[in-house]
């Protein structure tokens, strides 16, 4: 019986080894098949973007919509910003690609699921027929292209095409012809509520 218990014993440490060496070292037979759990920084290329409902921007003038096929369309807003802006409105911020040291400025990573990336940040400046448009005609690409048809007594300094226009008025209109890619900016006249 001493010998059936030695036997017994020495079975089962040979098997305790032989199982702890197979788990220390993975499986023998195969090794594309083991799977590690490594946990990805952002520096080894691994996402942590956050993907919401609401826009984490108020206005951006570098849209990109995601090559994801989902409805409504996912966005991410490539404009650069300071560090404290970015970690203020973003949940996740990333250098722009092609930079070769990190630093400033960042780009927001949030990715925004909805139909409306939003408006663009230019300064009403940049828009051709001035500050304001009540009529604007946009294309549906992204970003959109837009003309202004608002009949004006005189076109804004930044219009290059000025063309005057036939009215009812007794005195002359005009219409500024040029386009602009992106949000026409605001309405003239606030709309009426119903």
């Amino acid at each position: 019986t001493k010998m059936k218990n030695t036997m017994a014993a020495a079975s089962i440490l040979f098997f305790l080894l032989a199982g702890l060496a197979a788990a220390s070292h993975g499986s023998t037979e195969d090794d594309t098949t083991t799977t590690t759990n490594t946990i990805r920084l952002p520096s080894d290329g691994g996402t942590l973007a956050a993907t919401r409902r609401t826009r984490p921007w108020k206005c951006c003038d570098n849209i990109e919509q995601l090559p994801v096929r989902t409805n409504p369309p996912q966005w991410r807003c490539n404009d650069e910003l300071e560090p404290g802006q970015c970690f203020r409105q973003c949940e996740a911020c990333r250098d722009p690609p092609g930079r070769p040291f990190p630093g400033r400025p960042l780009i927001c990573d949030d990715v925004f699921w909805g139909d409306d990336p939003g408006t663009s940040c230019a300064p009403s400046s940049e828009w051709p027929w001035g500050p304001c448009c009540d009529f604007a005609i946009c294309t549906k690409s992204i970003p959109p292209i837009c003309h202004c048809s608002d009949e004006v007594e005189s076109c804004a300094a930044a219009c290059g095409q000025c063309e005057m226009v036939d009215s009812w008025s007794w005195r002359p209109l005009f219409v500024c012809r040029d386009s602009f890619t992106g949000d026409p900016g605001p309405r003239c006249t606030p709309a009426m509520d119903n």
